[in-house]
């Protein structure tokens, strides 16, 4: 009599989704919250709470990319203006070490006396060179 009772509510257990009548749909996790909330399936207030935080943890998570890809491509706008600086920096070095060559040279043209004397007095004891002054 047991083994008949305990087979009679096996039964029971593996019919009772049968009987019950549960339509199962498969969505894609990009669809609304909206549509979900309109659909016959969800019945009861636990399943259609149960839908809303996959939709929003998807959401969270395409925002979460969007963001990633957005800082990944200031991270490249950032690097290409710090090369362009750095480029910029050593032109500018260039210029102004070109300007003080050419400052040089022209005061050279114009007070030739006076920079050789002043060269003489500071090398009296040593034999006279002709190398050029170093660059600044």
């Amino acid at each position: 009599m047991l083994k008949k009772d305990a087979l009679c509510a096996l039964a029971l257990l593996c019919s009772t989704p049968i009987f019950a009548n549960i339509p199962i749909e498969s969505h894609n996790l990009s669809q609304s919250s909206a549509r979900y909330a309109n659909s016959p399936a969800i019945a009861t207030s636990n399943m259609a709470t149960a839908n809303v935080p996959t939709n929003i943890n998807w959401q969270l998570m395409q925002k979460n990319q969007q963001l990633e890809n957005d800082i990944r491509q200031l991270r490249g706008k950032i690097e290409e203006q710090d090369n362009e600086i750095a480029q910029l920096k050593h032109e500018l070095q260039n210029r102004y070490t070109d300007l003080d060559q050419r400052l040089e040279l022209l005061q050279q043209k114009i007070d030739p006396e006076s920079t050789p004397t002043a060269e003489e007095d500071n090398q009296k004891d040593t034999a006279p060179s002709h190398q050029q002054q170093p660059v600044k």
